[in-house]
């Protein structure tokens, strides 16, 4: 066990001085340990995915995060009681889909990021300085946007990944994300 981790961390600390590229975002780093493990073999320690599946749970995993975060930001912000409610659905669907992904990665020994990306915390700062009618639309246009980058991967993975838990999974998030994309929409109309 103590070598592992001395080889986890030891493949940790090459990544990040063969980048030299400054310090990593989470999903970044999670990337970076991903592609330094051995896909090999199957062993419980071992990655069991190859590295453009292990990108797609970090992707995964980072949407799924900011989707929390811009959810409650948007709670705490508007005064729409339909964006309230799509902002409740986001916590309620995209947790649910959180855990389902940790437990996944975990089985196939997939590291996710547990914090946002530096573009996505970002483009949350950003948001969070609007207030009223100007922070509802710009959520609203975000929300679309992400969900519709979300559903393109969720579609590539579906009908392109090698894994069959992963392509599973993405079958099943294609309809979720589907209905978020209708009712953002729904939303953005009404604002006009």
């Amino acid at each position: 066990m103590k070598k592992l981790l001395f080889l986890f961390y030891s493949a940790i600390f090459t990544v990040m001085i063969a980048c030299n590229s400054g310090p990593k975002d989470a999903k970044e780093l999670a990337d970076s340990v991903n592609n330094t493990k051995d896909t090999a073999t199957t062993a419980n320690n071992i990655i069991t995915v190859n590295e453009k599946e292990a990108e797609f749970a970090t992707n995964a995993a980072d949407a799924g995060i900011t989707e929390i975060s811009m959810a409650n930001l948007a709670i705490s912000k508007t005064g729409n009681k339909e964006i309230t409610d799509f902002a409740n659905m986001m916590l309620k669907d995209h947790g649910a889909a959180n855990d389902e992904l940790i437990a996944l990665a975990r089985s196939k020994n997939i590291t996710l990021p547990t914090t946002m990306s530096k573009e996505n915390q970002n483009r949350r700062n950003d948001l969070a300085e609007k207030t009223g009618s100007d922070f509802d639309k710009k959520y609203v246009d975000m929300m679309e946007k992400d969900h519709v980058k979300v559903l393109a991967f969720m579609e590539h993975e579906a009908m392109k990944g090698t894994d069959p838990d992963l392509k599973a999974f993405a079958s099943k998030m294609m309809p979720v994300i589907n209905s978020h994309i209708n009712a953002i929409r729904k939303i953005k109309n009404n604002l006009k």
